[in-house]
């Protein structure tokens, strides 16, 4: 099973330690080169101090060297060597070139004030690091205007002079690998700690998640109020748990409505069947009483007839609410309703037709739409007062839409907190259920083939008349 934490803690831990390395190595690159580079200009800074101890006259050159002030060339402990030459021949070296066996340090052909770094061996063995150029010897300003000539002038008759400069790289060495150690270490060590601080913060961050868990288990649908709290949830799952609350929400009003249906339906099967009971227990303690008798069929047939009405409404209801697709086809509109009329209308009630087209054809489900318009009809005329009009409209919208109304003036007193109920199964005005002609099916029944065809039915009430739209 896939777990959000864990790929998370993954990704992060990767991509943060990668980026973290990318910026360590980086730096670590640029301190090494950061640190070489300050080596290599204390070396270009030392052969520059020597060649300022180099001076020429018109007597020849001198090189005024004090071994007091720059200890590094005399001692043997972490000695520095330098050596010059002129005219191809040595001119001066280090004492510290006369400990070992080795006295020279290399020579290298290079262009005159310029330079060349490398890495060399020392005479003592160690790994060092030379700096090799050629210059001219400085020539006193005073020497120049004695003779009478310019620095230019001066140099033409000047040879230069080379300059080999050493010394040992290893405190460099030991510095560049103390800082490679430092970023080994410390990006070993960043790893586990970014994994550590990201699976403490993914924790943390997926608790709400959690937690919305664990008030959801703890939800029932016996709850007078079950939904989840917002109030200390992210802003990132507010909206999951506003939809799951209206998830349940509707699905309490489902279980609720369900559980009254449940008690509706037994109560209406239960009057007939009592009845039937009584019917019998009187006819077998009385079985001699002619007029029991005469009366016993009739009566079972028409209680039976009863409750055949309700089963069938009750599965008609269920049958509207299957998942089963309808087939479709052309339907006379007109023609339809005229039909029904014909078959409903026993008491010869006042209908009036209103039809904007003398033909409206639609496109839908010829049982589904006939038992829509079957209950609708007929509820205007058993719901009505007598003598009282019963108006039908039809309207087309335009060529896929069609509107059906169907009014009549109440004659019980329906308010307008009742319409909302309407359409609930079993749902009756009369709490009692005194009736034994209608059981509150057929409204609910309406309201379920509408959704099953893609229509949609509503009710308006104005004074005393009401108005049921069905739109197809």
């Amino acid at each position: 099973m896939n777990s959000i934490h864990k790929k998370l803690s993954r990704y992060l831990s990767i991509s943060i330690s990668l980026l973290l390395i990318c910026i360590l190595l980086a730096t670590d690159i640029s301190v090494d080169t950061w640190i070489s580079d300050e080596f290599d200009r204390a070396m270009v800074n030392k052969v520059g101090l020597l060649e300022t101890l180099v001076e020429e006259d018109e007597d020849g050159i001198e090189f005024d060297f004090s071994g007091e002030f720059m200890p590094e060339f005399e001692g043997k402990e972490n000695p520095e060597y330098y050596q010059l030459w002129y005219n191809s021949e040595v001119f001066e070296r280090s004492d510290t070139l006369e400990f070992f066996e080795i006295k020279n340090l290399s020579r290298l052909d290079v262009k005159l004030h310029e330079f060349i770094i490398q890495d060399t061996a020392l005479p003592d063995g160690r790994n060092g690091r030379m700096l090799y150029t050629k210059f001219f010897p400085q020539v006193d300003s005073d020497i120049r205007e004695a003779l009478g000539i310019s620095r230019e002038e001066f140099a033409k008759n000047q040879q230069p002079m080379e300059l080999a400069y050493a010394l040992s790289r290893e405190e460099l060495d030991y510095t560049l690998w103390f800082v490679d150690i430092i970023f080994i270490f410390t990006s070993i060590f960043s790893v586990f700690i970014i994994r550590i601080i990201v699976k403490l913060v993914i924790y943390r961050s997926l608790k709400p998640i959690t937690e919305l868990s664990q008030q959801l288990r703890k939800i029932s649908l016996n709850s007078k109020n079950p939904e989840v709290s917002v109030e200390f949830l992210p802003q990132e799952l507010v909206p999951i748990a506003e939809g799951v609350n209206q998830f349940i929400k509707e699905n309490h009003i489902l279980y609720i409505r369900e559980q009254r249906m449940a008690s509706d339906i037994a109560h209406e099967l239960k009057t007939p069947i009592a009845e039937l009971i009584s019917l019998s227990e009187v006819a077998l303690k009385f079985p001699h009483e002619k007029e029991i008798s005469d009366n016993l069929a009739s009566d079972v047939h028409g209680i039976s007839y009863r409750l055949k009405n309700i089963v069938s409404s009750i599965m008609l209801l269920q049958k509207s609410s299957s998942s089963n697709e309808l087939e479709t086809s052309e339907i006379n509109l007109t023609d339809l309703i005229s039909n029904i009329i014909a078959r409903e209308n026993s008491d010869d009630r006042d209908i009036t037709l209103l039809f904007d087209v003398p033909s409206l054809i639609v496109n839908t489900n010829n049982f589904a739409l006939e038992t829509v318009l079957s209950n609708l009809i007929n509820n205007a005329i058993f719901y009505s007062q007598p003598k009282t009009l019963i108006e039908i409209e039809t309207y087309k919208v335009d060529s896929q839409h069609a509107l059906i109304k169907i009014s009549n003036i109440c004659n019980d007193d329906c308010q307008e907190s009742d319409l909302k109920s309407f359409f609930d199964p079993l749902w009756k005005k009369d709490e009692s259920r005194t009736s034994t002609e209608r059981f509150g099916l057929g409204l609910a029944i309406v309201k379920s083939y509408c959704e099953k065809i893609g229509a949609t039915v509503s009710v308006s009430l104005v004074e005393r008349k009401i108005t049921f739209t069905v739109s197809l």
